[in-house]
């Protein structure tokens, strides 16, 4: 098996109860659909005999969302056996899986819990109980971090919706070096893509009517299982490549707005 400093990135679903701007996933803007726990069987085993991968992840979308949270991650356990397992969540939905925390001391797994905001006063009002239940379930043995996620944020595209543009700045090397997701490959549809930027690309060209500006990365083949294990190196060990140019050459920081918007209030922004 050939082993890599990379994290693979599975969406249970693609529902995300958050509409954080610029999300790299594209999971702000009204996506929607969850897989099986079968389909999430047959992808893991495409690879779990072939890669093993620094850190197997659960999310989306807000994983929480889906119900048989805590199968996906027994699941992922019994295929990734040399892989830390992880759970990112917003946190506001893990009310719904009680036992989730006897699962994660019981198979090692770590929950991040992503907190957007320290001074906004209805998310930090809302998020309270997720403070507290993260508390009980600390005191439980469970392994669970709260990590700040409104620092340090990065455009990964211009605009939203029907109005989403790649940056296009002709220097593919300087996007990968700055990529805050050059390690970050999703596991997806059983193949393993490149970032998630565009591995759901196409689920943004399915739900809006993008520009001809996205048919170059729309064109982009990820990684199947009948792939030779030349080719997987191949795949794990290349850097920059033409697809890295709808990324920005040069980091383009920004404070993002309350995550709590409706996508309503996202595409009137952008229409203008």
């Amino acid at each position: 098996m050939i082993k890599v400093p990379h994290e693979f990135q599975l969406h249970v679903t693609h529902s995300c109860n958050l509409t954080c701007e610029g999300c790299t996933h594209y999971m702000n803007q009204g996506h929607s659909g969850s897989i099986t726990l079968e389909d999430a069987d047959e992808w893991m085993s495409n690879w779990n005999r072939r890669v093993v991968p620094k850190r197997f992840t659960l999310m989306g979308g807000e994983p929480s969302l889906h119900p048989k949270l805590g199968d996906f991650v027994l699941l992922a356990r019994e295929k990734f056996k040399y892989s830390d397992i992880e759970i990112v969540s917003n946190g506001f939905f893990l009310h719904n899986h009680p036992d989730l925390w006897e699962i994660l001391v019981d198979t090692g797994t770590v929950l991040g819990v992503s907190v957007h905001s320290q001074t906004d006063a209805v998310y930090v009002e809302k998020f309270k109980p997720v403070y507290n239940l993260m508390k009980e379930w600390i005191k439980k043995g469970a392994r669970v971090e709260l990590r700040p996620s409104i620092v340090n944020w990065q455009r990964q595209y211009k605009g939203y919706g029907d109005n989403m543009e790649p940056y296009e700045d002709g220097d593919p090397v300087s996007s990968w070096s700055n990529c805050v997701s050059k390690l970050c490959v999703q596991l997806y549809e059983g193949k393993l893509w490149k970032c998630p930027g565009l591995a759901y690309l196409p689920l943004q060209a399915k739900k809006y009517d993008l520009s001809d500006k996205w048919d170059l990365y729309l064109k982009y083949r990820p990684l199947d299982k009948y792939s030779t294990k030349a080719e997987i190196k191949k795949f794990f060990y290349r850097k920059a490549e033409i697809y890295c140019s709808m990324c920005p050459a040069k980091v383009e920081s920004f404070k993002p707005e309350d995550p709590l918007l409706p996508v309503s209030y996202w595409k009137r922004k952008y229409e203008n």
